[in-house]
């Protein structure tokens, strides 16, 4: 029970102290959770889930789950996004409501997005929870806080994404601004803390069927260190996916944080599935089974191409 407890705990301070925004290994068909430049930019409406449960065997390990929205208007010039999550981890619960809007023009081959982004969060935290003990009891020490908490913030991000023909790059900071949660009542303070990401992707035609798919996602929060994910995946006729997903981090005692295996399959164009599981590199995965981690997107007006060209889905 100890051990539990003290994983609980652990948990819960990464929670606080390091990266503060959702970690999907499917980073690659969900970029607008990352970056709001890339709201409207498939070309059509699409709407995409996505379902992780993290380090699965560990109590009060992170999850997440994600709904997001992606629409292009006024002659595929200006795309809305809008974004709505949910992350647990122990004992901390955090709601968060992302509206984003979008501009795109053409910049030499390619096509340059600029994307603005409003967002809300609600943080709970629940200090009656059953997993929480005291030693001596709550009620010996007036310093305990023995109820549930709910604190409430508001932020603005920006972001840069440019794409060609099998080549992207984008750069975003969700979060421009550190609001704190003061609490007059109790001495912690609590702040959100800056994000930035950087992603490259590049799409390489091996055969008629076959395209090699290579991405690299990069991620920064201040006070916490950096974090860097690199994903390589084949596709076959734009139906079926297959790839492995390596993440740095972890600690001193591991290769890495983790490496995933990443599966898709489109059975009808406008619907596509995704699957991965990370197999855990860290010492945590002398208590946990992995990480799950599921995807559906449907997309509403997409096109059927006529010729051979990137997949929206990746850039």
């Amino acid at each position: 029970m100890r051990r539990i407890l003290t994983i609980i705990c652990l948990l819960s301070a990464c929670g606080i102290f390091a990266q503060q925004e959702i970690l999907n290994t499917q980073f690659g068909y969900n970029k607008l959770a990352y970056n709001p430049a890339y709201a409207g930019i498939e070309g059509y409406t699409t709407l995409t889930s996505i379902v992780r449960d993290q380090w699965n065997g560990i109590p009060g390990a992170p999850e997440n789950q994600l709904i997001s929205a992606s629409i292009p208007l006024r002659g595929q010039r200006v795309g809305l996004g809008f974004v709505a999550s949910r992350y647990a981890i122990g004992i901390q619960e955090r709601l968060n409501f992302r509206a984003i809007y979008a501009y795109r023009f053409t910049v030499g081959p390619g096509v340059l997005s600029l994307g603005l982004e409003a967002s809300s969060r609600r943080y709970n935290t629940d200090f009656t929870d059953d997993r929480l003990l005291a030693i001596d009891g709550f009620d010996q020490d007036p310093s305990l806080i023995f109820e549930k908490v709910s604190l409430f913030t508001f932020n603005v991000g920006t972001g840069v994404y440019y794409r060609t023909q099998g080549f992207y790059f984008g750069i975003s900071a969700p979060r421009l601004f550190n609001p704190s949660f003061d609490n007059e009542q109790r001495s912690t303070i609590t702040k959100e803390e800056r994000h930035y990401y950087v992603a490259v992707g590049n799409l390489f035609d091996l055969r008629s069927d076959w395209d090699l798919n290579t991405q690299i996602l990069f991620k920064a929060a201040e006070n916490a260190p950096y974090d860097i994910d690199l994903q390589a995946g084949l596709i076959y006729k734009n139906d079926y996916h297959i790839g492995l997903n390596y993440r740095f981090g972890g600690n001193t005692e591991s290769l890495g944080e983790s490496i995933a295996i990443l599966f898709g399959i489109q059975p009808l164009d406008p619907l596509f599935f995704g699957f991965s599981y990370d197999f855990t590199l860290s010492t945590l995965r002398r208590y946990d089974t992995g990480s799950l981690e599921a995807m559906i997107q449907y997309s509403f007006g997409k096109k059927k191409q006529s010729e051979k060209i990137i997949n929206p889905r990746y850039f």
